[in-house]
């Protein structure tokens, strides 16, 4: 057997956050299955969050218990007792990756990836080897890098689900929040190549300037004087009245409503109800923990609810969700490109600074994992 090592997420019922990286031996593959050989990862926000469990990146230190050098955090009281579902349970991180096929056990679609590089997700990618059913790796196009291919499913697919999301509900424009992401800015070109009006909607001036520079045509910043000018004529240019909120907490997803019911409602006659056009807000993010605030001055006809990457796939049916990835697989150097600020190793994500670093989320930050040091 190979020997793995893998970095996992221990919260603790003191409300003690435990980074650690654990030493395994490596089972060999079963029918269908196969071994990767891990390369490369991203480090994602969902990542951090598991990684963290609601922990003070601040707080993280270095100490040696029973032997072994670990990263160690500390969370809040009521953080900690939410939880409490987790608490003792060394949690592999780590959402996607890719790395080449080393490994593969009985069955044709397994040994047709051997030796080839494939993209994969499901969780615990943050590791040497990572063993998983053939049927859930996507082979990488000639030519193309694991570095490349390392985040092939989670912002592109989400991008293109909410597209997807778009049209199967009837309607014909977008809305995005904290649109200067890399998803965001994956979800302006999509929009730009299919005709598809979207109203990005960011905090800084040098984010408007970074997706102008893309081709972005509506960009409005919550941290100017005219947002909510500038936002009622981006609405009336493209008739979005669907959005997808990153942010969640506070009162920009109350702000949209209300903006898309003040167009909806202009020039009609008054109606005691509001406008008889559905409009949505899906909060996807959580940038901000805070509760979600609705003023309610918006109508009587709108919704506001969750939405999920997994549960649309599995909504959408295997199908359809493999000719998604097979668009992302031949898009991954243009439509779906990623860029990374730094390129670290598994050993670093254990570092206290680079953990307080990495907490910031800063748009343009984004870390790529080297999993071969």
């Amino acid at each position: 057997m190979m020997a793995n090592l893998q970095l996992t997420s221990t919260l603790r019922p003191s409300g003690e956050v435990e980074i650690a990286l654990a030493e395994s031996a490596m089972p060999e593959p079963g029918e269908g299955e196969i071994v990767v050989e891990m390369i490369a990862a991203p480090l994602h926000p969902t990542d951090m969050g598991l990684l963290f469990a609601a922990a003070d990146p601040g707080t993280a230190e270095r100490v040696t218990r029973d032997g072994r050098t670990i990263t160690v955090l500390q969370a809040a009281p009521g953080p900690a007792m939410a939880q409490r579902r987790r608490w003792d349970k060394a949690l592999p991180v780590g959402t996607e990756g890719a790395g080449r096929v080393v490994s593969a056990g009985p069955g044709d679609e397994a040994q047709a990836l051997l030796g080839r590089f494939v993209a994969i997700w499901g969780g615990g990618m943050y590791t040497r080897y990572r063993k998983l059913r053939a049927a859930d790796a996507l082979a990488l196009p000639d030519g193309t890098s694991a570095a490349e291919g390392a985040a092939a499913f989670v912002n592109p697919l989400t991008a293109l689900g909410m597209i997807e999301t778009m049209r199967d509900e009837g309607f014909t424009a977008l809305v995005h929040t904290a649109a200067a992401s890399t998803l965001g800015q994956m979800l302006s070109r999509l929009c730009e190549q299919e005709k598809i009006g979207l109203v990005n909607i960011v905090r800084q001036p040098e984010q408007v300037e970074l997706l102008r520079s893309i081709g972005a045509e509506h960009v409005c910043s919550t941290g100017s004087p005219s947002f909510e000018e500038d936002l009622l004529a981006a609405l009336r240019a493209t008739g979005a009245t669907l959005a997808f909120d990153a942010i969640g907490g506070g009162r920009l997803a109350s702000q949209i409503l209300a903006a898309m019911e003040q167009v909806c409602a202009a020039g009609g006659d008054f109606r005691m109800y509001g406008s008889d056009i559905s409009k949505k807000v899906y909060i996807y993010g959580g940038l901000d923990r805070g509760p979600v605030e609705l003023f309610r001055n918006y109508g009587s006809v709108w919704d506001v609810g969750g939405w999920l990457l997994f549960p649309f796939l599995k909504r959408i049916g295997p199908e359809r969700a493999e000719r998604l990835k097979q668009r992302v697989a031949g898009e991954l150097k243009s439509t779906f490109v990623m860029t990374y600020s730094q390129r670290i190793s598994l050993q670093d994500v254990c570092d206290p600074e680079m953990l307080r670093a990495a907490a910031r989320k800063a748009t343009g930050e984004k870390y790529l994992l080297n999993l071969q040091r």
